[in-house]
């Protein structure tokens, strides 16, 4: 008996093989789960919001700088013989506005003093013979300072430079007492500092968290860490962040544990969203000046990397349509009846004696 093709092979027993076959061929291949470099070059830098920082903020200028710098919440006076209208005291906002007589608004982040004159001689010279005659003084170094979270009064403060975080508590009335807060996040643009509650009171004032205030700075207190630490001992090491993007419930920045791996980073994100395509999940990761990119499926999540400190993970959004997901799934069934039509008709063609 054959055990090889011959010219007696039925032609409808070639043709749904050949079928088959070409189903097989048209279905989704897995893709080797491999890094793949985007990127090279320059050493990749480290954004602010991930910098290690054992406390926050800046020491303070002495009363004797000549040309200190603006910061949100000084005060400015103005004084000018040309125009008394321009006489008077004017507040930095918290986003660094100054706003001026006759409706002018300067932006006096980063100036010093000296800076902000020369700008509002430039803003008054249409209107001034002698513009430059303008006197600029700094009445009073407050700082803005926006504290939110589990307080009882949010909002906006000035503060002295130096102000401790239990002064700041104190304006904002305390916090919360039916959620106290166990952790504290300072923001200011993209620079980002957090520390533990309990820590903080316990070293006192021996090794202060909070240096001085910058002006402009969101105090946020939390329940959760949420994000980078501030600490730095042996039992609570330093780490930063793995950002969980894309469709995931609770999108955000979570820090993972020591040998923690994609399952307890996706728990941390409050899982999948409906609209999460499974098969298409990646991890970004910046190695030696390199982004390397790594794609996996749900279904294969054995391939998938132990994430690391500062890794990104996207969920792709699923953009597959109902008529191709229709399409894909009859194309699917189609293939299983091939298959088990074939099988059939081979077995009878055996039993035959044709192959």
């Amino acid at each position: 008996m054959a055990n090889k093709w011959n010219g007696s092979t039925p032609w409808l027993t070639r043709l749904l093989c050949l079928f088959m076959a070409t189903l097989t061929a048209c279905g989704p291949m897995n893709s080797k789960y491999t890094w793949h470099d985007v990127s090279s070059g320059k050493p990749a830098q480290s954004t602010k919001s991930t910098q290690m920082l054992d406390s926050w903020g800046a020491d303070a200028e002495e009363p004797t700088v000549s040309d200190p710098q603006i910061a949100p919440g000084f005060l400015i006076t103005l004084h000018s013989l040309a125009d008394s209208k321009l006489n008077g005291d004017y507040r930095v906002d918290f986003d660094g506005q100054l706003q001026v007589p006759y409706d002018k608004t300067i932006d006096a982040k980063e100036m010093t003093l000296s800076d902000l004159k020369q700008k509002l001689t430039e803003v008054y010279h249409p209107y001034f013979k002698t513009p430059s005659d303008i006197e600029v003084k700094v009445k009073e170094r407050r700082y803005w300072i926006d504290v939110r979270g589990l307080v009882e009064k949010p909002g906006r403060y000035l503060a002295e430079q130096g102000a401790s975080l239990d002064q700041l508590i104190g304006m904002a009335g305390g916090t919360s007492k039916e959620t106290p807060p166990l952790y504290v996040r300072i923001q200011k643009g993209q620079k980002s500092f957090v520390f533990d509650l309990n820590h903080y009171y316990s070293q006192g004032d021996d090794k202060p968290k909070i240096l001085g205030w910058y002006g402009g700075e969101i105090v946020f207190f939390q329940k959760e860490m949420g994000g980078l630490t501030g600490e730095r001992t042996s039992s609570s090491p330093y780490r930063l962040p793995v950002y969980m993007l894309g469709e995931v419930r609770k999108p955000g920045e979570y820090t993972l544990n020591p040998g923690s791996d994609f399952l307890d980073s996706l728990v941390l994100a409050g899982g999948f969203t409906e609209k999460a395509d499974l098969d298409n999940i990646e991890i970004v990761r910046r190695t030696a000046g390199r982004k390397r990119i790594y794609n996996f499926s749900w279904d294969e999540l054995q391939h998938a990397p132990t994430p690391l400190q500062g890794d990104v993970i996207y969920v792709h959004a699923d953009n597959i349509t109902k008529v191709e997901r229709h399409t894909s799934l009859a194309a699917t069934v189609i293939a299983a009846m091939a298959s088990v039509v074939t099988s059939v008709v081979l077995i009878l063609a055996y039993n035959k004696g044709r192959i």
